[in-house]
């Protein structure tokens, strides 16, 4: 393969990234430090127990951190993980980093990372691993090849200056389950909502009684409403597929997204009306609506949406798991909440939301 990854280091975040339809591609890759002066390169396993030959989508993603991120943090953000190492490296003004012997790809890709301080730095890799929380119970055999299409490996490359990981403080988590859900949705999309205030409001507007919502929704005057008193948000018409929602605990937290990785603007953008008295929303499926007021008894996800403001911006981020090695391509879909001061000008809900063209 000769056509560069689509990678681009010029973006809000500092990190660098691409995603691979096949992990089992990187299962042999090394990040490579070269130095300047002819000095030896230096040479890391990224996947020193092979792990990623079994085969899942993959991200790949380094930052350069001030500070080391809370390994706890990290599982909540990227999922399970899998497998940890850190190595001590020296760098010089010049020196580079690179993902080097990628199966199919004949360059070496660089990390792109410049004005480093020259000095003493620990480079730490960590492999994990996400499953859709639809699939985190006891599975029947024929129901494990979707969990493995389904799962996805994130390979987290960070480097920090040694002295900031021998004087740092011990942290606690921010990041909390709460703050990324990562499931399969149906065709429909989902619904997120304050279920109890939702379902007094439903009674109060049509009555009691076994509704179906998705019909009710379809007429316009039930859902305009709820939608303007801040008792839900909608992404409507999604392809089914499997995506994550994630609500960054604070401001600081929300740099360790590398949704934006590619430097990309976000495929859609929701505006929406929340109570200011919300905190936390269900994660509805869509479908589920047809069955109200049951559904309000289930034991849904939920995610927290902590603030102040009354605007709550729902944005759709999508890479490109690309193919080196025959595979079809793959979305990785991302939905990030973000809530701000004042009230919306006009609600924007997010409606035929297409993930992946299924023609």
């Amino acid at each position: 393969m000769n056509t560069p990854l689509h990678t681009n280091s010029d973006h809000q975040n500092a990190a660098f990234g691409f995603a691979l339809a096949d992990s089992s591609v990187l299962a042999e890759a090394k990040l490579v430090v070269s130095q300047p002066g002819g000095a030896d390169d230096l040479q890391f396993d990224i996947d020193p127990q092979r792990l990623m030959k079994d085969g899942r989508k993959v991200s790949v993603i380094a930052q350069p951190l001030e500070s080391p991120v809370d390994r706890q943090d990290a599982n909540i953000i990227y999922g399970q993980e899998l497998a940890y190492v850190q190595y001590a490296v020296d760098l010089k003004t010049d020196s580079t980093i690179s993902i080097a012997s990628i199966e199919g790809v004949e360059q070496p890709v660089n990390l792109g990372w410049s004005a480093l301080a020259e000095g003493e730095y620990e480079l730490r890799i960590s492999l994990h691993m996400k499953t859709p929380r639809i699939a985190e119970g006891a599975l029947e055999p024929e129901q494990l090849a979707m969990v493995k299409y389904a799962q996805v490996i994130t390979v987290y490359i960070s480097l920090f200056p040694a002295e900031a990981a021998s004087l740092a403080l011990p942290t606690q988590p921010v990041w909390t389950r709460n703050h990324h859900v990562f499931d399969s949705y149906g065709r429909g999309g989902f619904i997120l909502a304050d279920l109890p205030r939702l379902a007094k409001r439903v009674e109060e507007l049509i009555g009691p009684g076994n509704h179906n919502l998705i019909e009710q929704f379809a007429e316009g005057e039930l859902s305009d409403t709820l939608l303007e008193e801040g008792l839900m948000a909608i992404a409507w018409g999604v392809t089914p597929w499997c995506y994550s929602l994630y609500s960054a605990p604070d401001q600081p937290s929300a740099r360790m997204l590398a949704v934006d990785k590619l430097g990309d603007e976000p495929e859609r953008k929701g505006i929406y009306h929340i109570d200011p008295s919300i905190q936390q929303l269900s994660i509805v499926p869509a479908n589920e609506l047809a069955y109200w007021p049951a559904c309000v008894q289930n034991d849904w996800p939920v995610i927290d949406v902590a603030g102040e403001g009354e605007m709550l911006h729902m944005n759709l981020y999508t890479q490109i798991c690309e193919s080196v090695n025959g595979l079809h391509e793959n979305p990785l879909p991302s939905f990030v909440l973000t809530r701000s001061q004042g009230e919306p000008e006009a609600i924007i809900p997010l409606i035929d939301v297409v993930i992946v063209d299924e023609e």
